[in-house]
């Protein structure tokens, strides 16, 4: 049995998921707040799938990018609604929205990099034609 490499992009995604992981324990930990560790959970378990190149962990990736991205999403709407964004500049306030915006570009990369290699993909027998 030989084992194949895991592709660059798969890594990064691993390690995106282990900081993510990582994070959301040690929040968890000190918040006293069990669902947040719930999801460090979750996101060591995409991690380990990913790792093991098991194709059931994309739908994990996913789901903790949906997540991510809704909660930063209604994080910025409440902001916007209470006046927040009244008190700053505008390069001001692009300026602290930067940092989640690139986290939600890496939380996408993650997506893709996870749909492109573990996306369905269904052959049609005696054709070696591939669709996905």
């Amino acid at each position: 049995m030989t084992s194949r490499p895991i592709p660059t992009g798969i890594l990064i995604t691993i390690a995106f998921l282990v900081l993510y992981s990582a994070g959301a324990f040690w929040l968890g930990w000190t918040e006293r707040s069990w669902p947040t560790a719930a999801i460090g959970l979750v996101a060591a378990a995409a991690g380990i799938g990913a790792a093991m190149m098991l194709r059931w962990s994309r739908y994990l990736v996913y789901a903790l990018a949906a997540a991510y991205a809704g909660e930063w999403l209604y994080s910025v709407y409440v902001s916007a609604r209470v006046g927040y964004f009244a008190l700053f500049s505008w390069p001001a306030n692009l300026r602290g929205l930067a940092p989640g915006f690139l986290l939600m570009l890496a939380a996408a990369y993650c997506v893709y990099m996870a749909h492109r290699h573990f996306g369905a993909r269904t052959t049609v027998s005696g054709r070696g034609l591939s669709v996905g």
